[in-house]
């Protein structure tokens, strides 16, 4: 029996992963760097902003510099975050313990929580990668939500919208159902979900909420 879900946020609960990338893109763009907006979206939507500046600048970027940079990128990201469409009745419909499970810092998914107004909604528990040796797409923030929250791995459904989050979850052995719904999701997603393994994907809120009702 499902006891707990767990949400990842960006993406699912707020609509921030287009304006990461467009935010990336042009960081990117000043250092001489071209990437293409789509081919951002379809390869690193879930991924840290710190896995993907060590795949563009290396090691030209370190220690507080590095952190500082990644620091202005997630302030710009913070001040455009958005709801996703639906988001409020879904979450209201759920009559179990709901926490968050992130990529990014909890201050981040803190700040972006209150600011929409939808905090209230989850436990108070945030899972960060930065908590973990390695984030998304290892399984080591999902193994210690699981492990902290003292439930069976048969007890926990996730919700992703990324490859990187859902791989992530599947490797730690927990049920997920994939959400397409959001501004970043681009032609075909939702059959790479369903080709990863989650169970079923949801395209809207309102179907997310029956999903997940269903199997509660």
């Amino acid at each position: 029996m499902i006891k707990h879900i767990l949400f990842d946020c960006d993406g699912v609960l707020v609509d921030t992963e287009f304006t990461a990338g467009q935010v990336m893109v042009e960081a990117m763009k000043k250092r001489g760097i071209t990437i293409e907006l789509e081919y951002f979206l379809h390869h690193f939507s879930g991924t840290t902003f710190s896995a993907i500046l060590d795949v563009y600048l290396g090691n030209s970027l370190q220690g507080n510099e590095k952190d500082d940079f990644i620091n202005k990128l997630e302030q710009k990201v913070v001040a455009n975050v958005d709801t996703i469409q639906g988001v409020k009745e879904m979450l209201q419909s759920i009559t179990i313990p709901m926490s968050i499970v992130s990529n990014s810092a909890i201050w981040q998914v803190k700040e972006e929580i209150e600011q929409t107004k939808i905090d209230h909604y989850f436990t108070g528990h945030i899972f960060s990668s930065e908590l973990v040796e390695n984030p998304k797409p290892a399984p080591d923030v999902y193994n210690l939500a699981v492990e902290k929250l003292g439930l069976e791995k048969t007890e926990v459904l996730v919700i992703e919208d990324s490859i990187t989050g859902a791989t992530a979850a599947l490797a730690a052995g927990l049920q997920v159902i994939g959400f397409a719904g959001a501004s970043h999701i681009l032609p075909g997603h939702k059959k790479n979900l369903l080709k990863l393994g989650v169970f079923q994907v949801a395209d809207t809120m309102e179907e997310l909420g029956e999903i997940i009702n269903k199997l509660v």
